[in-house]
Formats: structure tokens, sequence, C-alpha cells
């Protein structure tokens, strides 16, 4: 796909032409991970499946939504009733969102997904390669009807009614190289979130991650995976992809944890001093009350063509 090739984030579901693989470290266990992404039919939705359990079939599947995360501060982990689980998937869930695939099953043969460069390009580079097709279904939208704000101390994140998904993210750190910084994105095609967004990497300070290795955290850190800063500046040989690499990457992954709304979303996001913990107290809140949002379809020539409940599960039998 080309830099002027547009794909409108509108109209059915869509899914991957084909399947990939990758493989890579761990951030946090810094064990070696690999992944095959494959094509699902419509209304799957994005589902994680262990290959490395010697479980009955149905206890290896996670559903990528909101009443499946567990906490954890580091990063975005899904657990299921039967006690498995799978974290850091913010990255690929961000790609997902930001290139408008709705249906995809992730096969994985560990608890967690690779870091890889710390960005999610790799992971758009790998879908564009695949491509994406479009299903013969109407793409279903969650649609903020009223104002939803959840604070924590001088953090906040809140959502209004809007025609579109819009992102104003303010981050401020004490470092000379960050200060505060904003961002404001808008999600309507996959060039913006391409270019604009996908090459941004995770970040952290020196000092932190000196402390979450002595906690055995974050083995597979390195600055190949992340943007280190210390006192002086990045401690990183290659420059910084951005000025405002860093505020980009908080909405990278806000953008991933947001799909776990299980649907894109029409409304206008502004974030202060955000984190994983504080969207998905959003999403919550979101789903807690049906009065927050409503169910609508995005437009689309093909107005009759659904997949009947049926034909779905015998397609996704056989995805599985």
């Amino acid at each position: 796909m080309s830099d002027n090739q547009i794909i409108n984030l509108v109209g059915m579901q869509k899914t991957l032409k084909k399947n990939f693989t990758l493989s890579g470290i761990t951030l946090h266990s810094g064990e070696i991970s690999n992944i095959k992404v494959n094509p699902a039919p419509a209304n799957t939705g994005i589902l994680f499946k262990r290959t490395d359990l010697k479980v009955p079939h149905i206890e290896t599947l996670l559903n990528a939504k909101i009443e499946n995360v567990v906490f954890s501060e580091l990063c975005t982990k899904l657990s299921n009733e039967y006690g498995h689980s799978v974290s850091t998937i913010e990255h690929v869930m961000s790609a997902f969102h930001g290139l408008g695939i709705d249906n995809a099953i992730v096969e994985i043969d560990k608890a967690e997904l690779p870091i890889l460069d710390g960005s999610s390009l790799e992971y758009v580079s790998e879908i564009e390669r695949a491509g994406i097709k479009n299903l013969q279904a109407k793409r279903k939208i969650v649609n903020i009807t009223r104002p939803i704000i959840f604070r924590d101390n001088d953090s906040y994140i809140k959502v209004t009614p809007a025609n579109n998904m819009s992102i104003n993210y303010t981050i401020v750190y004490d470092h000379k190289l960050i200060n505060e910084q904003n961002f404001i994105f808008d999600l309507d095609s996959t060039y913006n979130y391409r270019n604009i967004i996908s090459n941004s990497r995770t970040f952290g300070f020196k000092d932190e991650v000196e402390f979450l290795r002595d906690k055995g955290l974050i083995a597979g850190g390195s600055l190949e995976n992340a943007i280190v800063l210390d006192n002086d500046g990045i401690m990183n040989q290659s420059v910084l992809r951005h000025d405002d690499e860093f505020v980009r990457h908080k909405v990278l992954d806000f953008i991933g944890d947001i799909y776990l709304l299980g649907h894109r979303v029409k409304g206008s996001f502004e974030i202060f001093k955000g984190g994983h913990r504080l969207t998905h107290e959003l999403v919550k809140s979101i789903m807690s009350d049906k009065s927050n949002w409503k169910y609508d379809y995005d437009k689309s020539d093909l107005d009759d063509l659904t997949f009947s409940t049926l034909d779905h599960k015998k397609e996704l039998s056989a995805s599985l």
C-alpha cells in the first residue's frame, strides 16, 4: 500500500486477506513470543488464542473486550474465565483500530505479545502486506450520547458526543525533552494513523527502568524497543522519530485501549495525564450505563448484506 492510498474507515466490516507471522522478545517476561495473525469472519471481533496451552480449545480463547481486562499498571492484559491470560496487547490492538480491522484471530505461543520496536509500525506494515478486505456485514459503531468523565487525582479522561473519533491528549513530565506535550488527532483514515501515529515508540526513564528491573520486571526492555531518558536526554543512539514522539505514543496506546469497547467509536476524547488504567476505567464507565451510548451502523451501499448467525458460527469454527 502506497502512502497515497487512503482507506476510509467507514462502511463494511474488515479483516485481513491472508495471515502473517511475527516473532520477538516480550517486554516484561523477556521471552521470545511467536504470533500468527489470521483473517476472521464478520462479527468475530478481535480474538486471542493461546496455542501453547494443553487445555480444552475453549479455554485458550480470549476476547479483546473490557470485561476481560485485569489490572496491570504497565500494560493491557486480558484474562479469561479459566484463568489464562495474554498481555501487552495494546500495540496490535492499536494497529487493528488504526487500520480499520474489525475481525482477526491472533494465535500466540506465550502469555505476552512481542514488543518489537516499541511502536505499532511492524504490525501496520504486516497488515498492509497481508492486505485488507471488506466482509459482507455492516460495521457497528459505539456512538457516545452524553458526556462522561473519569478522574484520578489531577489526571482525567472525558468523552463527549461527536460525529467522528477525535483525540486531544496532554502529557506532563518533569523532563526537559517532554515538559508538557499536547497532540490532537482524528482517526478518520489509515493514512493518518500510519504516517502520524504508528511509528511512535514507548518510553521510560532510566531510574524507573532500574527500579522495575530490580523487581524482576521489563526483563526484555532495551534501547532497541523503547526510548529511555536520563537527566541529559535520550540514551538511545537513534534520534526521536518526532519531536513530540512521547505524546504520540500515548495516543497510540489510547487508540488500542479504547478498542476494548469491542467496536469503533464516535466521540471526542480529551485526556490529561492519562494511561492504560485511566482508559480502561473510562471504557467501563461508558459500558456501565446504556444511556451513555447507542449502536449505529456505518453508511454503506451494501445495505442488505449480513452474515446469518449460522453462517458466522460455521466460518468462525473453521477459522479456529
